[in-house]
């Protein structure tokens, strides 16, 4: 162990990066490793000067010392100087101001073997002290000490020395060698100043090797004149280093992400009492390729964990994660959920899944219409802050922000659901949904087609995603989601290592915090929406390609035949659309996938078919009548036949030197005009010119007008 080097004040402070009060206020309350300087002080403080110990700053702290070493002694370099031995004086100070070491610190430092060797030892010395104590009061005191150091094999000088170490210090005192104990050895083969640089240039953000470190310390050695040491010594500073300071060389090598991912102090939050207390949402891109569009992409897993029960509450899987998805994502966690069953052909792709899973082949259809207790709304939402997304594009670094939609922020405002962000640049702050996730890879994801790892250290070799997407041997959106959907309910009927029990069962088995599940139409704004979709006679057509096409049908969406409408989806539950009215906003109907009529399809399915089609031909028809008699003509008969529509007290007649403003004098104009040819123009121009239009007619005849 290297031995401490002490500081001053003013230089801790600057370290750290503090006041010089505060190193004082520090140094002075033993938050930091202090001792009394015992050269003349020059005033201030009450005369004490301390020198704090650099093992005791933080780790930031020490790299900058390090760093500030290294420059000085590459600067002192330039000189050439032997090495001094350590003044005696020196080591007499080192030694007196090691820190008083107890019982418990002697057992630590020794191993628990020598430190009963000591205590046994120690003790033969207590009972001879013991014995001396017994006989300091009675007369004869001399000859009676002499008996006692002969009994003990002692001389009477030892004995005397024995009974003050006691009275100053106990047992602890009289531990053979105790003075050394604490202080550490010192290694030889290697000065301070060269130690210190051998560790400089070790804590460097490029890793350097310590073959190169030792090359450097060479070279410094041949600037200096003095021995330069061996690669197993730079190898012992080093391993040494490393064993007693691994924080200082994570910091040093790895940088302050990885050094506050590791060492870094965590804050313990308590755990949730009830369930939907607490909604821990995450964006996870998943470790998988899959089929898109004919090629090859990573779907991104948004998801909704309750903290108290760790059950995956809501999920959405979609091709690019964002604001869209956590509102869908919580809409599926508030609502009652059925497991659904699979209708759709069994692929290459899922049956290698299925198989790779370790599944049974009825397994996506085994719990097909259970009810899961999973619902509700819950307390406090619990996502990322923002600022550590904005710290990631500052960097360059591409980043899929974690953030509240308007929407979901009105859904929020409307149900009284709290929201709190974690805790900026750490990772650590949402560790449940971490650690679930990487639960979700290693017993799902990598038993997938087109499984890639988290990164290329991890990838398969001979990996080729996009001649697997060409060959269709990977799933697509739809079997992904039927398979994680099977996986969750592998998940929450496991034993969680945790709970002691399976995350179903501590759903069940603990209350909510609130009842309820709130209106489905409520929660409709967290849906995906497309900006407009048109329908046709045989309703939408969404999610299918190919021979696999779905269309989603209506009676209520007949109406809306050849017109374009707003469509919302959640894609967990892609059997269903739901409707709105693009002029008002209103929601129309929820159109459900629609079963194709087979080829081989009987007369009764037919007939219900084109029943299906007269009536909403009849229905048109009837739209379409009402529609032709509104009118211009119809209106100004239906507005004569019912008299005036309000009226006026009495005035006096008119005066003829007043011009009254009544907004219709263009009319008047062109009504006069048209009685009679105008000069020099033909008679098809005036026509033309003079003859009002269908407007001014109506005015003049619903507002009475006369000449």
């Amino acid at each position: 162990m290297a031995k401490e080097v002490w500081l001053t004040t003013i230089e801790a402070a600057e370290l750290e990066g503090v006041s010089r009060k505060t190193a004082l206020i520090k140094a002075g309350s033993k938050q930091w490793k202090a001792r009394i300087d015992e050269s003349p002080s020059r005033g201030g403080n009450a005369g004490k000067r301390y020198l704090v110990g650099l093992s005791s700053l933080t780790t930031l702290a020490q790299k900058r010392w390090h760093e500030k070493q290294q420059e000085k002694i590459l600067i002192s370099a330039q000189v050439n100087y032997a090495e001094a031995d350590e003044p005696a004086a020196k080591e007499k100070e080192r030694m007196s101001s090691a820190a008083a070491v107890n019982l418990a610190e002697l057992k630590a430092l020794v191993g628990g073997k020598r430190f009963e060797a000591m205590m046994r030892d120690a003790e033969q010395k207590v009972r001879a002290v013991q014995a001396f104590l017994d006989i300091e009061d009675k007369p004869g005191k001399r000859e009676l000490a002499a008996q006692i150091a002969d009994q003990y094999g002692i001389s009477d000088k030892t004995l005397y020395r024995w009974v003050r170490l006691y009275k100053d210090g106990g047992t602890a005192a009289l531990m053979r060698k105790l003075p050394s104990l604490g202080v550490g050895t010192e290694r030889r083969a290697v000065s301070e100043e060269l130690e210190q640089l051998i560790i400089a240039e070790y804590l460097q953000l490029n890793k350097p090797k310590v073959a190169h470190v030792h090359r450097k310390a060479k070279k410094y050695c041949e600037i200096t004149s003095i021995k330069a040491p061996s690669r197993a010594t730079v190898y012992r500073v080093i391993e040494e280093l490393e064993k007693t300071q691994p924080d200082l060389v994570c910091l040093g090598r790895e940088g302050e992400a990885e050094y506050v991912k590791r060492f870094a102090e965590k804050i313990l939050r308590k755990e949730p009492e009830f369930v939907n207390q607490v909604w821990m949402g995450d964006h996870h891109r998943m470790d998988v390729f899959i089929t898109y569009q004919g090629r090859a992409i990573r779907p991104w897993l948004t998801t909704w964990i309750d903290v108290c029960s760790r059950a995956i509450v809501g999920w959405t899987i979609a091709v690019q994660a964002n604001g869209r998805t956590i509102g869908l994502a919580l809409r599926h966690g508030m609502l009652q959920k059925m497991l659904p069953s699979w209708d759709g052909p069994i692929s290459p792709a899922m049956t290698r899944s299925i198989r790779s899973l370790g599944w049974d082949h009825d397994v996506l259809e085994q719990n097909a219409g259970i009810i899961s207790p999973v619902q509700g709304m819950p307390g406090l939402l619990y996502i990322d802050n923002g600022e550590d997304y904005k710290s990631k594009v500052k960097k360059g670094l591409k980043c899929e922000g974690f953030g509240y939609s308007r929407e979901v922020r009105s859904t929020c405002e409307i149900l009284d659901i709290k929201t709190q962000f974690a805790l900026p640049y750490s990772p650590w702050a949402k560790a449940h949904q971490e650690r679930w996730y990487g639960t979700m890879t290693d017993q799902f994801s990598r038993y997938l087609p087109g499984y890639c790892g988290k990164d290329n250290k991890h990838r398969p070799y001979g990996l080729d995603e996009q001649s697997m997407a060409q060959r269709g041997e990977l799933l697509d959106i739809e079997e992904l989601c039927a398979l994680f959907e099977t996986y969750l309910d592998v998940y929450h009927n496991t034993v969680h290592s945790t709970l002691g029990m399976t995350p179903l069962q501590k759903y069940k088995s603990t209350p909510a915090v609130r009842q309820g599940v709130p209106d489905e139409r409520t929660l409709d704004i967290c849906l995906m929406d497309m900006e407009k979709a048109k329908v046709y006679s045989s309703g939408i057509q969404r999610f299918g390609s190919g021979n696999r096409r779905r269309y989603y049908t209506h009676p209520e969406l007949d109406k809306y035949t050849g017109r374009q409408v707003v469509i919302r989806y959640d894609p967990n539950r892609i059997g269903e659309l739901l409707i709105f009215n693009p002029a008002n906003g209103q929601y129309v109907c929820t159109a459900t996938n629609r079963e194709l009529l087979a080829w081989d399809a009987t007369q009764d399915d037919i007939s219900r078919n084109m029943r299906k089609r007269a009536s909403r031909k009849k229905e048109v028809k009837e739209n379409l009548r009402s529609t032709r008699e509104n009118t211009l003509e119809a209106a100004i008969a239906k507005r004569q036949a019912g008299g005036p529509v309000m009226a006026t007290g009495s005035m006096q007649s008119s005066r003829n030197d007043i011009r009254y403003i009544t907004g219709l004098e263009d009319a008047a104009k062109k009504a006069a005009s048209s009685k009679g040819p105008h000069p020099g123009g033909s008679a098809a121009g005036q026509k033309a010119v003079n003859k009002p239009n269908r407007f001014e007619e109506y005015i003049l005849a619903a507002g009475n007008y006369h000449k």
